[in-house]
Parts: structure tokens; sequence; C-alpha cells
């Protein structure tokens, strides 16, 4: 295991919780769900247009973007749905049971796209100690939503 990518996913996973809570207090700024999810948004592609003008990578053609599978485009929407949950959910359930939820639905669609190699990823079983795993992430979840 390269512990380097693993630390640096674990870090990543220390700065999401920010991003909806984020995004519910600009909402409530704004006075508009959609307009909070605008400006977020428009954030990160600011910072993706620098990073592309710093770098030496370039812009795909017009032609080859037409080329791609359609479903190779739903990153963004799949990042708006988590966008427009925390904009909703997560101030009335709260930052703990909102995550908590979301961290279990991602290890249980996780061990199904590993299983089987969704997208071409290399397959990994699910195994006795995975399903341990999911067992007490599920009641870690449900712990977090009993008060």
């Amino acid at each position: 295991m390269n512990y380097l990518w693993t630390i640096l996913a674990f870090s990543i996973g220390c700065f999401i919780p920010f991003q909806g809570i984020i995004t519910s207090n600009l909402s409530q700024k704004i006075q508009h769900p959609f307009g909070a999810a605008f400006v977020n948004f428009f954030g990160g592609m600011l910072l993706f247009l620098f990073a592309i003008s710093v770098s030496s990578v370039a812009l795909p053609s017009i032609k080859k973007v037409m080329t791609i599978p359609w479903y190779l485009f739903t990153g963004g929407v799949v990042g708006s749905v988590f966008i427009f949950g925390a904009l909703f959910a997560l101030p009335k359930i709260g930052a703990s049971t909102f995550f908590g939820q979301i961290v279990l639905g991602q290890l249980l669609m996780t061990l199904i796209v590993d299983h089987y190699g969704v997208f071409g990823l290399p397959i990994h079983k699910i195994d006795s100690i995975r399903i341990i795993g999911v067992a007490l992430l599920i009641s870690g979840a449900f712990l977090i939503l009993k008060k």
C-alpha cells in the first residue's frame, strides 16, 4: 500500500465536510440554495482555469470531446447532487448525521464498484473482512443517528 496516497485521501476527507457546511452557510447569506451552488462551482471552475493556465495541459478539442461517452460527463452532476443534499439536509439533520450517512452510502456503493470492477477499475472482491468493516460502519452510522 502506498501510504502517501492513503494519507492524501484521508486529508481530503477531512476537508469534505467544510464544502457542505460552507455552501449551506453561503445559501443563507445569498438567500437561495441555487445561487450558493452556482458560487460554489464557479469558485471551483476558477481554480481549474488557473491550474490549466499555469500548467502545460491543453484543453481538448471539441472533436475529441464529442467522442467521449456521455456518462463520463456526469461527474459534475454527482458533485451537484452532493451540494444540493448538503444545502437542504445538512442544516436539518446536522453535520455528523449527514456525513455519517454520506460515508456509509459511499462505502456500500464502493464495495459494489470494487467487487465488479465498474468503469474498468481493478477488481477487489467482497470478503469477510470488508463485510465486518461495513457492519462496523453501519453500527457507527446508527449510533450517530441516535440522540
